[in-house]
């Protein structure tokens, strides 16, 4: 938590111009100056959060010696490998092969379709998220494929970050694609939060939880980002980590969400039976994993820029977890009790629950973050001047191209003159075509990080456009 007291304003370039896609419609209506700061402090935020700057300020090559946050690891003797996956792994993998080059015997990463870009050392591989497909399965077998190149000599370096449990899918044996790609619909639209839905997937998959690692059978380090509240390795680089799961909280996840009748017969048999050989590796030898970006360094750097453009600032939380629409309410009821100019920053990840139609078809018009904008704009009308930011900070919420949506106290009566009726559209799921008539769909295309959510309401100390 931290505050400031008001202060005058810097009269800097608005580093959210240069963010946000379609920066001047978004601003150019409702809450002008709010949205404005508010974009201005997302912008500032993720910046701060940029995993590859992160990752090239802990690393130092020195001949044969690879210093990692000034620990020396040699590489005289070894072939170097290069795994990863994941929504924020490119960067990461960039500076790895620029700062390595040759001395990479092999290296493959799985990243989302649309941010690739060519190295020279390491393969990029393009597949689907959040929904795996046949290139997942590709790029799955791939990464397992350099991991049973090494030797117990060897020297695996893992960059693995959110999104990588539908970027690179092996599916365990006896489970087919169609079956993966049906279990991690049911999850996304069952209403369980990421801790829950990686505990299901990591026991029918032969990488995740800790499976890759196994397979490498030599010293591996992991260079990473958290996107899971409470920074656990095991939710946010399971490929190459041990495993806390098992299949009782498996099989308790499955309960919970009443999953059992829908799930494919060759998944609910292997939780069933749950052989204990089967079990995900509980201690692995030689593991060494680097938390590069959080929730923490997010929210801490919203904060920062938030006071410095006058707002008393409080970081709320950064385990804001549930249903969306439900945070929504939740921020704005938070900001009321304030009173007077506020600045409330929030961290967590939030999810949705979608109807079994919308599972199957796999058909969503939107996403957590523009569900708990939307369900903000209800609550903040006719409150006085406010405006709540809601966004995913890997820049893609849910099946969407958008982060996330910005709305203020004038957007339910913008609504109601374009005969939108913000309560319907929740209950439809339909954020997506909502906040973009209303010029509220916040667009920044991949950010090359993935810390969870980002959530943003501010008050100004008097009335403003």
């Amino acid at each position: 938590m931290s505050s400031a007291p008001p202060q005058r304003r810097r009269p800097d370039a608005d580093r959210g111009r240069s963010r946000f896609v379609d920066h001047d419609r978004i601003v150019g209506h409702g809450r002008r100056r709010l949205r404005r700061d508010a974009l201005g402090i997302a912008a500032a935020a993720l910046a701060a959060v940029d995993p590859a700057r992160m990752l090239r300020d802990l690393l130092l090559l020195e001949d044969d010696t690879l210093h990692i946050g000034g620990e020396p690891v040699t590489l005289a003797g070894r072939d170097v490998f290069v795994v990863g996956a994941g929504k924020a792994t490119i960067g990461m993998a960039a500076v790895l092969d620029e700062l390595l080059g040759a001395r990479i015997t092999d290296g493959a990463v799985v990243v989302k379709r649309g941010q690739a870009r060519p190295l020279r050392h390491i393969e990029v591989i393009e597949s689907s998220h959040p929904v795996p497909d046949a290139t997942s399965l590709a790029g799955g077998h791939r990464l397992l494929e350099i991991a049973r190149r090494a030797s117990p000599r060897d020297l695996v370096l893992a960059v693995v970050t959110g999104g990588s449990s539908s970027l690179a899918v092996v599916p365990a044996p006896g489970i087919s694609l169609e079956e993966k790609i049906l279990v991690n619909r049911l999850l996304l639209a069952s209403g369980a939060d990421i801790v829950s839905i990686n505990k299901v997937r990591k026991h029918i998959s032969a990488i995740k939880g800790g499976l890759l690692a196994t397979a490498c059978g030599c010293e591996i380090v992991n260079f990473s980002v958290s996107d899971v509240v409470r920074d656990p390795p095991d939710y946010f680089t399971d490929l190459t980590v041990p495993d806390g799961s098992t299949f009782a909280m498996a099989r308790d996840v499955c309960d919970r969400y009443d999953l059992w009748e829908k799930l494919p017969r060759s998944v609910a048999e292997r939780l069933r039976r749950a052989d204990p050989a089967r079990e995900t590796p509980k201690d692995i030898a030689a593991v060494t994993t680097f938390v590069v970006a959080s929730s923490t360094m997010l929210c801490a750097a919203a904060a920062a820029e938030a006071a410095r453009r006058g707002y008393p600032t409080t970081v709320l939380t950064l385990e804001l977890e549930g249903e969306a629409r439900a945070a929504g309410r939740w921020l704005v009821d938070r900001l009321n009790e304030a009173g007077g100019a506020a600045a409330l920053i929030a961290g967590g990840e939030n999810t949705v629950t979608l109807p079994g139609s919308s599972v199957r078809a796999g058909a969503q018009a939107g996403g957590p973050s523009q569900e708990a904008a939307l369900a903000a704009a209800v609550r903040l009308a006719d409150g006085g001047p406010a405006c709540v930011l809601c966004m995913d900070s890997d820049g893609s919420d849910g099946p969407t191209d958008a982060a996330g949506g910005l709305v203020d106290d004038l957007t339910a009566g913008e609504a109601r003159e374009r005969g939108l009726d913000l309560e319907a559209a929740l209950t439809s799921h339909a954020s997506h075509e909502c906040l973009r008539t209303l010029g509220g769909l916040v667009v920044s295309g991949p950010t090359g990080t993935n810390v969870n959510d980002l959530k943003i309401a501010l008050r100004p100390s008097g009335n403003t456009r």
